[in-house]
């Protein structure tokens, strides 16, 4: 069976998420170090707010798999297929930055020249994806990856529990929330797949359905009833605008205030926030997937180059924090943050961009990029990329 159509949309859901992450990474020193000054709101909320990046990018990750195997054959070759590209495209980036950031942690943290104890320390980090902060996410999507197979054969089997597989992912997951609070007390619970599994089975849902999700997020026009398709519009937004906004109000309780909550309040709101901002994220990218401005231009760029940012980026935070301002005015504190926003983005996306024209070898540190921008391409319009740790087919 031929391969399904492109999906140029995702590149723009791409690069929200990304610009998440960043936005997190940039602000969380500044949600304990400025406690107190008169930003502290403004660093908390675009803090919490933009704590979508991950769970996106797994949804995306799913969405894709999903969206281009589930209509078709899947056999022997092309499992084995499968799994080699993740082995070149996700494990070999993954090991080269893990041995990059571990080293660099090391010595910037003062350790010592002493190899046996760096590979002592360097190995349990490696396999649970604790080499650097980041890398945890990498960990759990090998583990979705792993899985895969196994879904894809369950939700080909069973096309009631494919219907229904959202509904399934949000059970499993608090089944395991509510299992690690009572009793297990898994170390990292967010370095193991069954923390996501709500954004994977929501990710395969829409990437088998895609067509009908499609249809119902864009045009009321070409429905029979589209007052009812916008009050579903107007419900989806005023959720996860109201999650967001509680969350958010929780976490300010606690880190200025010192309020605390029980852990699966955090969890519940921060769930249902996450969760809308995959289906709101999509939304817009659809309303806008077509037009071509410079600012979605932009964030299509980001998006194709989603999984280099995302590698690189930290290490730029870690040399700009080592130069913080010597003053306590909050005005130049509030630039120096937003610097280090801007830094992460413009040094990252560089440092890939340069590196990707190199040479098609530049798969070991980057993964695999789209078609036409592969070294030697033309660049045209925007294609479909796989999202930040998904390759092709």
């Amino acid at each position: 069976m031929d391969k399904r159509a492109k999906l140029t949309e995702i590149d723009l859901v791409r690069g929200f998420a990304m610009m998440g992450v960043l936005m997190v990474h940039a602000t969380s020193f500044a949600t304990v170090q400025m406690r107190g000054d008169d930003f502290f709101g403004l660093y908390n909320f675009l803090n919490i707010f933009s704590k979508v990046g991950t769970t996106t990018f797994i949804f995306l990750s799913s969405f894709v798999l999903f969206y281009n195997y589930y209509h078709r054959p899947f056999k022997g070759s092309d499992l084995a297929r499968f799994f080699k590209n993740r082995l070149m495209y996700i494990l070999v980036p993954y090991l080269l930055f893990s041995i990059l950031f571990f080293t660099v942690a090391w010595y910037h943290r003062g350790g010592e020249s002493n190899l046996a104890a760096m590979l002592e320390s360097f190995w349990p980090k490696l396999l649970t994806g604790k080499s650097y902060t980041h890398l945890y996410f990498i960990f759990i999507n090998i583990q979705f990856y792993v899985l895969f197979p196994l879904v894809l054969m369950l939700l080909k089997r069973f096309r009631g529990f494919a219907a229904s597989s959202v509904l399934v992912g949000i059970v499993l997951q608090w089944l395991f929330y509510l299992g690690n609070d009572a009793w297990w007390d898994v170390t990292n619970r967010n370095s193991w797949s069954l923390s996501f599994l709500s954004y994977y089975f929501l990710g395969a849902w829409i990437g088998i359905y895609y067509d009908r999700v499609k249809d119902w997020l864009t045009s009321a026009q070409v429905t029979a009833t589209p007052t009812l398709r916008k009050l579903g519009w107007v419900a989806l937004w005023a959720v996860w605008l109201g999650a967001a906004l509680v969350h958010i109000g929780l976490r300010y309780n606690q880190r200025l205030l010192g309020m605390e909550y029980h852990p699966l309040l955090y969890d519940a709101f921060w769930n249902v926030h996450t969760l809308t901002t995959a289906l709101v994220m999509l939304q817009v990218a659809l309303s806008f997937g077509n037009k071509r401005a410079w600012w979605l231009n932009g964030f299509r760029r980001i998006g194709v180059y989603s999984f280099g940012i995302y590698l690189v980026h930290p290490l730029v935070l870690l040399i700009y924090r080592d130069f913080p301002p010597h003053t306590e005015n909050s005005w130049l504190l509030l630039a120096w943050y937003a610097g280090g926003l801007v830094s992460a983005l413009a040094v990252s996306y560089m440092v890939v961009y340069s590196i990707s024209r190199l040479g098609r070898w530049t798969w070991i540190f980057f993964g695999k990029l789209p078609g036409n921008l592969r070294p030697g391409r033309a660049t045209g319009s925007p294609v479909q990329a796989p999202p930040l740790t998904e390759t092709s087919s």
